[in-house]
Protein backbone atom coordinates (compact mmCIF):
# COMPACT_ATOMS: atom_id res chain seq x y z
CA UNK A 1 0.00 0.00 0.00
CA UNK A 2 1.11 3.10 -1.07
CA UNK A 3 1.93 6.26 1.65
CA UNK A 4 -0.46 8.42 0.39
CA UNK A 5 -3.37 5.22 0.88
CA UNK A 6 -2.42 4.73 4.55
CA UNK A 7 -2.32 8.06 5.01
CA UNK A 8 -5.92 8.99 3.88
CA UNK A 9 -7.14 5.86 5.52
CA UNK A 10 -5.57 6.54 8.81
CA UNK A 11 -7.30 10.35 8.22
CA UNK A 12 -10.50 8.61 7.26
CA UNK A 13 -10.62 6.11 10.59
CA UNK A 14 -10.03 9.77 12.42
CA UNK A 15 -12.96 11.20 10.61
CA UNK A 16 -15.24 9.15 11.37
CA UNK A 17 -14.26 8.10 14.83
CA UNK A 18 -14.63 11.92 15.27
CA UNK A 19 -18.33 12.24 13.67
CA UNK A 20 -19.57 9.31 16.99
CA UNK A 21 -17.64 11.20 19.14
CA UNK A 22 -19.19 14.22 18.74
CA UNK A 23 -22.81 13.10 17.57
CA UNK A 24 -22.84 10.92 20.89
CA UNK A 25 -21.45 13.42 23.11
CA UNK A 26 -23.93 15.93 21.39
CA UNK A 27 -27.26 13.10 22.37
CA UNK A 28 -25.52 12.76 25.80
CA UNK A 29 -25.77 16.61 26.46
CA UNK A 30 -29.22 17.18 25.33
CA UNK A 31 -30.82 13.88 26.76
CA UNK A 32 -32.50 14.38 29.93
CA UNK A 33 -30.56 12.77 32.68
CA UNK A 34 -29.86 13.19 36.31
CA UNK A 35 -30.20 11.72 39.84
CA UNK A 36 -33.43 12.88 41.34
CA UNK A 37 -33.87 12.30 45.13
CA UNK A 38 -32.69 8.79 45.09
CA UNK A 39 -34.05 7.32 41.30
CA UNK A 40 -33.90 8.66 38.24
CA UNK A 41 -37.04 8.76 36.02
CA UNK A 42 -34.59 8.63 32.92
CA UNK A 43 -32.96 6.11 33.26
CA UNK A 44 -31.87 4.15 30.42
CA UNK A 45 -34.16 6.29 28.21
CA UNK A 46 -34.52 5.61 24.15
CA UNK A 47 -33.50 8.69 22.27
CA UNK A 48 -32.84 8.42 18.54
CA UNK A 49 -33.81 4.83 18.73
CA UNK A 50 -30.84 4.11 20.83
CA UNK A 51 -30.95 3.99 25.15
CA UNK A 52 -28.56 6.24 26.70
CA UNK A 53 -26.34 3.24 28.09
CA UNK A 54 -25.79 2.33 24.30
CA UNK A 55 -24.49 5.93 23.40
CA UNK A 56 -22.88 6.26 26.21
CA UNK A 57 -20.48 3.16 24.99
CA UNK A 58 -20.83 4.63 21.44
CA UNK A 59 -19.46 7.79 22.63
CA UNK A 60 -16.37 6.46 24.96
CA UNK A 61 -15.64 3.97 22.27
CA UNK A 62 -15.78 6.25 19.54
CA UNK A 63 -13.10 8.28 21.31
CA UNK A 64 -10.69 6.27 22.42
CA UNK A 65 -10.98 5.06 18.38
CA UNK A 66 -9.88 8.34 17.78
CA UNK A 67 -7.35 8.31 20.04
CA UNK A 68 -5.43 5.80 18.37
CA UNK A 69 -6.01 7.15 14.98
CA UNK A 70 -4.32 10.22 16.11
CA UNK A 71 -1.54 8.11 17.73
CA UNK A 72 -1.05 6.23 14.54
CA UNK A 73 -1.40 9.81 12.25
CA UNK A 74 1.55 11.31 14.60
CA UNK A 75 3.43 8.09 13.87
CA UNK A 76 3.23 7.95 10.74
CA UNK A 77 4.08 11.51 10.14
CA UNK A 78 7.15 11.79 12.85
CA UNK A 79 10.15 12.39 10.39
CA UNK A 80 8.28 14.95 8.68
CA UNK A 81 7.38 16.83 12.11
CA UNK A 82 11.21 16.21 13.36
CA UNK A 83 12.36 17.48 10.12
CA UNK A 84 10.02 20.50 10.23
CA UNK A 85 11.43 20.84 13.61
CA UNK A 86 14.79 21.31 12.50
CA UNK A 87 14.11 23.29 10.04
CA UNK A 88 12.18 26.02 11.75
CA UNK A 89 14.60 26.09 15.05
CA UNK A 90 17.46 26.73 12.61
CA UNK A 91 15.98 29.34 10.80
CA UNK A 92 14.57 30.80 13.94
CA UNK A 93 18.01 31.04 15.65
CA UNK A 94 20.07 32.06 12.14
CA UNK A 95 21.51 35.19 12.38
CA UNK A 96 19.90 36.91 9.98
CA UNK A 97 21.28 39.01 7.16
CA UNK A 98 20.48 42.84 6.89
CA UNK A 99 19.17 43.74 3.65
CA UNK A 100 21.81 46.03 1.57
CA UNK A 101 19.95 49.69 1.57
CA UNK A 102 19.01 50.76 -1.83
CA UNK A 103 19.63 54.62 -1.46
CA UNK A 104 17.45 56.40 -4.14
CA UNK A 105 19.46 58.89 -6.37
CA UNK A 106 20.44 61.79 -4.76
CA UNK A 107 20.23 60.53 -1.21
CA UNK A 108 23.41 61.98 0.48
CA UNK A 109 23.17 59.31 3.32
Amino acid sequence: MSKSKLYYFADLAIAVAFIISALSGLVLFFAPSGYQGGRNPYYDQTVLWLSTHVWSTLHTWGSLAMIAGVGAHLALHWPWMVTMTRRLLRDAFKPRQEASRVRPEGDPA
